[in-house]
């Protein structure tokens, strides 16, 4: 159909078919836009309005957890500051429960290679997180092989000062 065809159809209705014909096509206008326009924008806004508390307490969670890590930072700096990580390292291994079984422990200005022969995997990773906490210092490289006895493992891990992290 072509658009001299319409005028053509249009031409050949009344007054009153024409303005039935148009209060139709504005009734399918309105209906269309209420279901393609307004019903998903009101939708969205109810989703969003749902979700706003949420987003915003985890924003007043990060702005939390971002102050707690500025006071840890500074903490583990005055810690490092204050002490040796060998040291620090050292009296922490005397703690852990696979302590007699380190091997060595080799430290060099701000890093430091701790050696152990048999642990628990539990017990070393829970080792190696107190020890980040306690000394300030950060785990660089680890390096983990299992031992023939299920959940033994011997390890070696390198720590690395906040000074040095914090050039890096």
């Amino acid at each position: 159909m072509t658009l001299a065809d319409l005028r053509e159809f249009w031409g050949e209705r009344s007054a009153r078919e024409r303005a039935l014909l148009a209060g139709g096509a504005a009734a399918v206008v309105v209906v269309a836009l209420y279901l393609f326009l307004w019903q998903p924008g009101l939708t969205a806004t109810r989703r969003l309005s749902a979700a706003l508390p949420r987003l915003r307490a985890q924003v007043e969670l990060m702005q939390a957890q971002q102050a707690e890590i500025a006071v840890l930072r500074k903490s583990a700096g005055d810690v490092l500051k204050g002490g040796d990580l060998r040291a620090s390292l050292e009296a922490s291994l005397g703690r852990a429960p696979f302590g007699k079984s380190v091997q060595r422990i080799e430290a060099t200005g701000e890093r430091a290679t701790v050696t152990v022969a048999s642990a628990s995997f539990d017990d070393w990773v829970r080792w190696v997180a107190a020890a980040q906490r306690e000394s300030g210092a950060r785990l660089e490289r680890c390096s983990i092989a299992a031992l023939p006895e299920p959940g033994m493992v011997r390890a070696e891990a390198t720590f690395v000062g906040v000074a040095l992290t914090a050039k890096q």
